[in-house]
């Protein structure tokens, strides 16, 4: 039953969604559909939306005796006290939707519900009501938004290009598409189908479906349960990343959001696994209880709040983590097959987003608008293969752990790259990024350790440093001494080192601690250990080189020490120590397959 709520719960909600451009009013539908228990929810625009929207679904419908309450603001079935605020488990609960939509726009709305013998048609016109009648329609709920901002030009002027609003309202339907894998999902956008999903509950299909196999393809499945949280995830290996964020999608109990916590989760468990100003591939869906989120915190509910976001963060890292040291993080060399038929030129990009979204190309504002589409159409990949619904179901690859157990080292190319192989496949590691890797660790553990092993030096280093480095002794020389230097100063800005790490050459750790000084004169600030992060990474010039002569007893130790790594799949500036070749994709190169 829809009512309209009290004032004093009124005013706890958040300022009400304001409609300021047609994915909002799609957004707000899409959302009703769906907490209406929808399992099929179809999205029609034109122009852009600015003069045609229309929502259908299946859901539950409004009785008649709500439907014009619905449109009153602050109406709502979805929250009926004080206490509903600090446990919502459905996408909308303002109540504030159709009366924000009906307010600047027509609205006409055909509904009815399982157990009515007929339906209600309401047409409704900057918030009067102007027809209530009985008509004929299937069970669930169809609002039609026609002639937006008809009455407020100052508002319609704002709106960018056709273009550029439906592209807005696609990434949007695309979104919640994937949160939302058992609904069946239709986005049609003037005469042109966008994509159907198949409402089947595979979110991989559904992914590739959007956003092509280029982006789907490869992609390594992670879930997690652990203290009330449930991740399921599809992330990219490490040699698989993009520029930007905007492949990265975050869904919390079934809505879209922007998290800066998650973002940082994902930093963390890729970090030394890629390189600087690149970004991984990321699906992200979590299930937590709801009373441990706020959502009403802002207007789009794009904005949450969690109770603990360390505990959150923790989580989706250790999960990701977990993931990217299976076997299908390591990366493959795939053979590939190009037909120049099937090639897409920028002429060929251009037709798809005509037809995808229809732009004015004869002003200079289309022109440019075009642009901004184009890079989002390449990735996107609005082909007619993928308007189409997935037939089938994408099988989830398995991510087993990589087991080094299985590699027979077979010898060396180039004094560079060793060979080894397994049962299936055929791998190339770099000894200098191995090596790089293994050094990397023990520092780090050297640093963490509790008992630190060092060797006394016959003749001490004495270091010459800037008065920045003596006036912040405080705070670097602890830590420095924790990783098992014996250093002091000696006066007239001069340390003098008696001691360095058991496990370094003095060549080496001179130059670890001329790097730090280096550093600390920049920015004198080590209680950050991502700094120092970024210190010890610079600090691994003591590795074999490419073209350094190995004899089978180093190569051997060698992979012993990078088995023993906490992650033994990339150097600490993010490049592959490996990678691998199944023996079907060297049959391929053969014409074996």
């Amino acid at each position: 039953m829809i009512k309209v709520l009290d004032k004093n719960i009124a005013d706890k909600i958040a300022a009400g969604e304001v409609i300021d451009r047609p994915v909002s009013i799609v957004k707000e539908l899409v959302e009703n559909a769906l907490d209406a228990g929808a399992s099929s929810v179809t999205i029609e625009i034109r122009d852009g939306g600015r003069t045609y929207i229309r929502v259908t679904d299946n859901g539950s419908g409004i009785t008649a005796e709500d439907v014009e309450i619905a449109f009153r603001r602050h109406a709502t079935s979805k929250i009926l006290t004080e206490n509903d605020l600090d446990r919502i488990e459905t996408l909308g609960f303002r109540g504030e939707a159709l009366a924000s939509i009906c307010a600047v726009s027509r609205v006409e709305l055909i509904t009815k519900t399982a157990d009515s013998k007929s339906g209600r048609r309401v047409v409704v016109e900057s918030s009067e009501v102007l027809e209530n009648s009985a008509t004929g329609c299937p069970d669930g709920t169809t609002v039609t938004v026609r002639d937006l901002f008809f009455n407020v030009p100052a508002r319609y002027k704002f709106l960018a290009s056709d273009a550029a609003e439906a592209r807005r309202i696609i990434d949007f339907v695309s979104r919640i598409a994937l949160s939302y894998p058992d609904v069946r999902f239709s986005m049609i956008n003037g005469k042109n189908r966008v994509f159907t999903t198949s409402g089947k509950g595979n979110i991989l299909a559904n992914i590739i479906n959007i956003y092509g196999k280029d982006i789907g393809e490869g992609l390594i499945p992670v879930e997690k349960s652990a203290g009330g949280f449930t991740l399921k995830a599809h992330v990219s290996p490490p040699d698989k990343t993009l520029p930007s964020r905007n492949r990265q999608i975050f869904c919390v109990n079934g809505r879209i959001i922007a998290s800066s916590v998650l973002e940082r989760a994902l930093d963390r468990a890729y970090a030394e696994r890629m390189f600087k100003g690149r970004f991984p591939i990321a699906f992200i869906f979590l299930a937590m209880p709801p009373e441990k989120l706020d959502v009403n915190i802002h207007p789009t509910k794009k904005q949450i709040r969690f109770d603990d976001n360390s505990e959150v963060e923790d989580f989706v890292t250790e999960a990701v983590r977990e993931a990217l040291m299976g076997e299908r993080a390591v990366p493959i060399v795939s053979v590939q097959k190009y037909d120049s038929s099937a090639q897409m030129n920028e002429d060929s990009f251009h037709y798809e987003v005509k037809k995808a979204v229809k732009p004015e190309i004869s002003s200079e504002q289309s022109k440019i608008d075009i642009k901004s589409i184009l890079s989002t159409i390449r990735e996107d990949k609005f082909t007619e293969s993928h308007r189409q619904e997935t037939p089938d179901p994408v099988p989830e690859a398995v991510n087993k752990p990589f087991d080094f157990e299985d590699l027979r080292i077979i010898g060396a190319v180039f004094n560079t790259y060793i060979l080894a192989q397994d049962d299936d496949c055929f791998y190339m590691i770099d000894q200098h990024a191995a090596h790089e890797r293994v050094f990397y660790e023990k520092l780090k553990d050297q640093y963490n350790a509790a008992e630190k092993y060092s060797q006394q030096l016959l003749v001490p280093i004495s270091l010459a440093v800037s008065s920045d480095v003596t006036s912040t002794e405080g705070e670097w020389i602890d830590k420095v001494r924790s990783m098992g230097y014996d250093i002091d100063f000696f006066g007239n800005n001069t340390y003098i080192v008696r001691e360095i790490p058991a496990f370094m050459e003095m060549s080496e750790a001179e130059a670890f601690l001329n790097d730090l000084f280096g550093a600390l004169s920049d920015k004198p600030d080590l209680t950050n250990y991502r700094i120092l992060d970024k210190i010890i990474t610079r600090s691994c010039k003591s590795a074999v080189k490419g073209g350094d002569v190995l004899d089978e007893s180093e190569i051997n130790a060698l992979i012993d020490q990078l088995k023993a790594c906490r992650n033994p799949f990339s150097c600490p500036h993010g490049r592959p120590t490996f990678i691998k070749m199944t023996l079907y994709e060297l049959e391929r190169m053969f014409k074996r397959a």
